[in-house]
């Protein structure tokens, strides 16, 4: 009898402890699943910012290390390019393509018609878009790399504004000025893109060419 009443406290006992631990691990399971779909919107929200700001910072460390491998300018300069071009939101590509064309990016270049600098920038072109940045302006600052970018950065955003994107338009007026490509494509009005000339087509040819460089040198 004794043993009959000893068994069957033993059986109850297995049975509770049985059905406690498939409880612990109910519970262990759901606060696990409450950890990773439990956060709030605003939660994921931020966790997803953290990594979108650690792909962009890398990107950018990427851009940085291509650009100084292609142009030969110093960090820093490559630094404050890739930078002006995200916060004036310029194709940092087509930038590249525009300095190689003006002056295979050598920052003390002076063109035939007293252009200096990165970007060939003339006088006429470069004091106005100084002063209205509120620089000191003096020519011999366009053989200052940063300077120079931040001029030439600023006109090509001008310009692609004010022709609604057209980058043939706003290559050609880079080049030209902007009287320039008005007398250029009224001599070109029978063309499909007036705009479009052996400039704009150079510098788009480069920067594609740098966008795909980017893209294996970035795998």
């Amino acid at each position: 009898m004794k043993r009959e009443k000893y068994m069957t406290m033993l059986f109850a006992t297995c049975v509770l402890s049985y059905f406690m631990m498939i409880n612990m691990s109910m519970t262990a399971s759901a606060e696990d699943l409450s950890k990773y779909y439990g956060k709030t919107t605003s939660q994921q929200k931020i966790e997803t910012f953290i990594f979108d700001l650690r792909d962009s910072y890398i990107n950018e460390k990427k851009l940085i290390q291509y650009a100084n491998e292609l142009t030969e300018l110093n960090l820093s300069d490559c630094e404050y390019m890739v930078k002006e071009c995200k916060n004036e939101k310029l194709d940092i590509f087509l930038l590249l393509g525009v300095l190689r064309r003006e002056s295979n990016f050598n920052p003390s270049a002076i063109g035939t018609s007293g252009e200096r600098g990165l970007g060939q920038l003339m006088e006429n072109t470069a004091k106005p878009v100084a002063e209205n940045l509120g620089y000191e302006y003096h020519s011999d600052r366009l053989f200052d790399t940063k300077f120079n970018i931040k001029l030439t950065i600023t006109q090509l955003v001008y310009l692609i504004n004010i022709y609604d994107g057209d980058l043939h338009m706003a290559l050609t007026a880079y080049n030209r000025g902007q009287q320039g490509l008005d007398d250029y494509m009224e001599k070109r009005s029978h063309a499909n893109n007036p705009g479009e000339s052996e400039y704009s087509l150079k510098v788009l040819q480069f920067a594609g060419e740098y966008k795909e460089e980017f893209d294996k040198f970035n795998n």
